[in-house]
């Protein structure tokens, strides 16, 4: 008996010093999550910043052929995808009534109906974001918005993907983790991954262990983790049916991440210039909800922020470089852009384009009205009008330099020879 009483005694001590250290890393787990959607909500405060740091994080990417670009993109792309369903639901919110009870509640406290409060309208705009309606978000609303929606909408965003790094996936993908997979491995992994990303976020992150000041102050904490803890698995859950108000919120920016930040093994640089085009088709096939994707679609243009176009320029008639330099252009088809050359020498300035359809070389009726005949596009471009822009991020154009940029946006319309 006194064997057995000192063995349950170990046991005891072992299973509270288990239960401790478990409780430890699930603390730290939680709260370098916390820390990581604060860091990233900071850099979602108004168009600007935002724009940046969707550009940044796409002009990084390596280009096709280097060996690393699986493991970097892998790895940046749920940042991306955040960012990008964030960006989303606060289009919508402003347009669309969702009907999941938790936003319900919450943006009706937050928000009365009629207001036109946003987090990216952006003073650095100038006059243009003084023609808007829309005004910066109240210092008080925005706090109470990000802790309360914001906050376990990024969370979900950003863990969508963590079970695919399970022992189980891990199984599954072998020694090769990037390579194609079958139909079977896929519905195999896809199934690992929703099990795991759950288990995750309800064991490994969960409500964490603090000390409360009173028996109300732990009954609210309690009961407001729950609710989010709830949400977010509804959330990851919402994404097995198509066209939910959920779901969609996340499918629609994994998407078009998969174009932007590719781990295939056969990815062609050209492919990020198709995303546009099969979400569009997404929409009409009924695959996602239609506000949902002309919202999204609204907000990053036809041609992905971070993207090289060839424009004819308006001054001087020349062919030069581009890049996609901010999000939420007027007309799809006119993206914002930095003309970065000069008579196709490297040139920077903290001048920002609208670069109008006539004068952009990606479409063909544009080429075709151009003073440029047929064959000076051929030799020269090979069918390809549009470029890499990877290739040239900070050895030639550097970030601090590219990012300036002054108040005011010109529009880059056609050239007339007859002028010049």
């Amino acid at each position: 008996m006194a064997r057995l009483v000192a063995q349950q005694t170990n046991s005891d001590n072992e299973l509270r010093a288990l239960e401790e250290k478990l409780r430890v890393q699930s603390n730290k787990r939680y709260e370098q999550l916390d820390h990581l959607t604060d860091y990233m909500l900071n850099l979602l405060n108004g168009e600007r910043t935002f724009s940046q740091f969707l550009g940044t994080i796409a002009l990084s990417t390596p280009s096709p052929k280097e060996k690393v670009r699986h493991i970097r993109n892998e790895r940046y792309k749920p940042i991306y995808i955040t960012a990008l369903t964030i960006a989303l639901f606060e289009e919508l919110r402003r347009n669309v009534q969702f009907e999941t009870p938790f936003l319900k509640d919450e943006l009706k406290k937050l928000f009365p109906e009629g207001e036109q409060f946003s987090l990216m309208v952006d003073k650095a705009l100038g006059d243009d974001a003084n023609k808007s309606t829309t005004q910066p978000m109240p210092a008080d609303v925005k706090m109470a918005y990000r802790e309360n929606v914001l906050k376990p909408i990024a969370k979900a965003a950003l863990l969508q993907s963590i079970g695919m790094h399970s022992p189980e996936a891990k199984n599954v993908l072998g020694d090769d983790r990037y390579r194609k997979l079958d139909q079977t491995e896929r519905s195999k992994l896809l199934a690992i991954n929703e099990k795991k990303t759950a288990d995750y976020l309800k064991l490994g992150v969960g409500i964490p262990t603090i000390k409360f000041t009173s028996k109300e102050h732990k009954d609210a904490f309690i009961t407001h983790e729950r609710k989010q803890l709830a949400f977010m698995l509804k959330m990851l859950e919402s994404l097995k049916t198509g066209q939910h108000e959920l779901g969609d919120l996340l499918r629609i920016p994994m998407t078009y991440a998969s174009f932007l930040l590719s781990t295939k093994e056969d990815f062609d640089y050209q492919q990020i210039y198709r995303a546009y085009d099969i979400l569009d088709q997404g929409r009409v096939d009924k695959q996602y909800r239609a506000e949902h994707v002309n919202a999204f679609l609204n907000m990053v243009g036809r041609f992905p922020l971070g993207s090289g176009l060839y424009v004819i320029q308006q001054e001087s008639g020349e062919i030069e470089k581009a890049i996609v330099s901010s999000l939420y252009p007027d007309n799809v088809d006119e993206p914002i852009c930095k003309i970065i050359t000069r008579r196709q020498i490297q040139f920077l300035s903290q001048a920002e384009f609208v670069i109008s359809k006539p004068s952009n070389l990606f479409f063909k009726e544009s080429r075709a009205k151009s003073h440029y005949d047929a064959e000076f596009f051929y030799l020269r471009y090979k069918d390809e009008y549009t470029w890499n822009a990877t290739d040239v991020w900070e050895n030639q154009v550097p970030a601090i330099e590219f990012w300036k940029r002054d108040d005011k946006r010109r529009f880059n319309g056609v050239f007339n020879p007859d002028s010049y």
